[in-house]
């Protein structure tokens, strides 16, 4: 007999809700949108629907596995506890508590206990060591919110459903589906907005959205030149909204920085016409209400942190930030974490390797190989990630996860990362676990919680990151926060959700897991959140990143004008290296990653599609075939990640079909990342495009 059962997809932000059929022996048949769910109301992706492959795929991890001189093994859980913990303690007492390492993947965002369940295990022996793919993709966000509102996890989003005008940069809502903007079927949500008369516009190096708004297409890596010029055109040609200006202090030094960045200046550094410049700025200042929206396509960029914060600063001298129509605050059913460092100079550490401010009280990755080689890193802990493909460095990396004296992954497969593990440990997957929707609270178009529980029980002898830490941590005499007997997703979110009469007893009563929230009304947010409702327009936290700006856009006036720039690509059919063994979407465009380039490039460099080439720069190099794409602009590259699995035995299917690891191009090492927010450059990165010979 069938059983349905409702819960939500986790692979992104979107949280669609879902149907899943599940027969009488456990067995996931089906899985279909739900059209029930009162926000997400029957919006899926492909990608979702997919799920089912990876639970019952039988390359996923039912067991741990040992590392031995004949490859891999499988072992009990008492035997990889034991030896792990073993080992831990052995490298504390040799090397001190902070020779242990965590680093916390991507999809822990949609799993409500594996990051704290990690993030607790390094703290109880003592280690402040925790690295995080936000390093990869958000910590720009993460650092300007902490600076600003005292918590990583407080943004102002878009209110996309009252604006009259939408600017958003570096997002592809068609295929990601948005991020730090949570809302189904964004397209549908952004094709209404001109549906109601008002205007689009996206600003991407790419044309990424054929049917919604118009896509401004400048050079990778200069939003935050194109935003400072539109302040200052702003501010010259309209002048700045007086409530909102009264509201930054040192407004004349923000001015002066202004300055500096004219439509007229900036022009051929960001390779869009002045005039157009100038429109942007007039437009968003003139139009009735205009909200603004900023991505990883941003976000990865070495001046990510001042952009997002120059992000608020067009909102708020615009009149719009907390107005309706304008940028405003969303209801969280979930208390936002509090800022691990502040937002001045004495936030920054000097190290080694440098000057930075951890975010989120995590370290740059950019820096890992580094710790590694030198002897403050011995023992790495990898929850739900794959570093070895997802970071800069490619061979270097995995040369230096490989010489540690521990690497533990726990993840569904043993992916890339994994190979080089001495221990990988099998996890629940999100049929197998109970969940709540934590990590888009606060980045909602329309406000809620949804509880999702266990709908089959775990495949051989997987276990949630809670029961596995804790078991590791008990073995080795560490302390535990939350033993398995703790219900650990109460003990975190009951607090908050309280304050709308809700606690997570409530939410397992309710048939579909879902509260609808009451949203904020839009107006006070200044006065509750800052001291005298004023915001610093010289923040001693991003004058660093001033000086960085200026330095890069003196670099960026001299260089060649047939240079490349590579840029990420994501696609319908892969998220990062998460679905790389899923045999349907390798069939569907998933089987490799060619280098996208324009016509134009490609005939100056007589290149045709499918030549095959080398991508290379001063980090490392790559093979790969053409693909010509008149979707991209002159001067401009791209590649999707989460390939490289050509020794990935654990993932067969990704393993026939492997691509090629495009992030062995990305900087890493001192000085090549953001320092305000430990964001790592993966995008708007140099390279060389040139010809392989042919094969015979």
């Amino acid at each position: 007999m069938t059983k349905q059962h409702r819960t939500y997809c986790r692979l992104c932000e979107a949280g669609c809700g879902i149907v899943v059929d599940v027969s009488s022996d456990g067995t996931v048949e089906k899985i279909r949108p739900d059209n029930d769910h009162p926000v997400t109301k029957g919006f899926a992706c492909n990608k979702g629907m997919l799920c089912g492959e990876i639970h019952h795929d039988p390359s996923r991890l039912n067991a741990p596995q040992r590392r031995t001189a004949n490859g891999f093994a499988t072992a009990s859980w008492d035997d990889a506890n034991t030896d792990i913990a073993e080992r831990v303690n052995a490298i504390i007492a040799e090397h001190g508590p902070n020779s242990i390492a965590g680093y916390i993947g991507n999809p822990a965002a949609f799993n409500a206990t594996a990051g704290p369940a990690l993030a607790l295990f390094i703290a109880m022996f003592g280690s402040t060591s925790l690295f995080t793919t936000g390093s990869q993709d958000c910590s720009n966000k993460f650092a300007i919110a902490e600076m600003l509102w005292g918590s990583s996890q407080i943004h102002l989003i878009a209110d996309v459903d009252r604006t009259d005008h939408m600017l958003l940069f570096g997002t592809n809502p068609r295929v990601s589906k948005g991020s730090f903007l949570a809302m189904p079927d964004p397209i549908g949500r952004l094709g209404a907005i001109e549906q109601r008369g008002g205007t689009v516009r996206f600003i991407d190096p790419r044309c990424i959205e054929p049917n919604v708004g118009e896509v401004i297409q400048l050079k990778p890596d200069t939003d935050v030149y194109l935003l400072a010029a539109m302040l200052h055109e702003i501010d010259a040609r309209r002048g700045f909204d007086k409530t909102g200006a009264a509201r930054i202090a040192e407004l004349n030094t923000l001015r002066e920085f202004l300055s500096q960045f004219s439509a007229e200046v900036v022009a051929p550094v960001v390779g869009l016409d002045a005039e157009l410049i100038v429109q942007l700025a007039l437009e968003f200042a003139d139009a009735p209400t205009a909200s603004v929206h900023m991505s990883t396509g941003v976000n990865m960029g070495r001046q990510g942190a001042l952009a997002y914060w120059l992000m608020h600063v067009l909102s708020l001298v615009t009149g719009n930030f907390d107005q309706p129509g304008g940028n405003i605050p969303s209801t969280r059913g979930t208390d936002p974490a509090p800022a691990a460092a502040g937002g001045e100079l004495d936030a920054f550490l000097d190290t080694p390797w440098g000057s930075y401010r951890p975010t989120v009280s995590s370290h740059p990755c950019a820096l890992l190989i580094d710790m590694i080689r030198d002897g403050a890193i011995k023992a790495l802990f990898v929850a739900a990630g794959n570093p070895v493909l997802t970071m800069g460095g490619g061979l270097e990396l995995a040369e230096a996860l490989s010489s540690l004296d521990l690497l533990v992954t726990v993840d569904l497969y043993r992916n890339a990362t994994g190979e080089l593990a001495d221990w990988v440990l099998p996890a629940t997957d999100w049929f197998e676990r109970e969940d709540l929707n934590t990590f888009v609270q606060g980045n909602q178009v329309t406000p809620y919680v949804q509880w999702a529980g266990a709908i089959v029980p775990p495949i051989g002898e997987r276990r949630t990151e809670q029961q596995i830490f804790n078991a590791i941590a008990e073995k080795a005499g560490a302390p535990i926060m939350f033993p398995d007997s703790v219900d650990m997703l109460a003990a975190i979110n009951d607090g908050a959700l309280g304050n709308h009469g809700l606690s997570l007893a409530s939410l397992r009563e309710r048939t579909d897991g879902i509260a609808l929230l009451e949203p904020t009304v839009p107006g006070t947010f200044l006065d509750r959140m800052r001291p005298g409702g004023m915001i610093d327009g010289d923040p001693p936290m991003l004058r660093i990143a001033k000086e960085r700006t200026i330095e890069q856009f003196a670099e960026a006036r001299n260089e060649p004008t047939d240079s490349l720039k590579l840029i990420t690509r994501r696609t319908s059919h892969t998220i990062n290296s998460a679905l790389q063994n899923v045999e349907k979407l390798k069939a569907k465009g998933a089987a490799s990653n060619p280098l996208y380039m324009s016509p134009i490039d490609a005939d100056r460099r007589s290149l045709t599609d499918g030549t095959n080439v080398r991508i290379a720069n001063r980090w490392g190099s790559v093979e790969s075939t053409v693909k010509i794409d008149d979707t991209l602009r002159e001067g401009v590259v791209a590649m999707t990640h989460g390939f490289g699995n050509a020794n990935t035995s654990g993932m067969p299917h990704a393993q026939k079909f492997p691509g090629v690891n495009v992030n062995a191009l990305a900087p890493f090492g001192p000085g090549s990342f953001d320092p305000v927010s430990t964001m790592s450059q993966l995008t708007g990165i140099p390279v060389e495009v040139t010809a392989l010979p042919e094969r015979r």
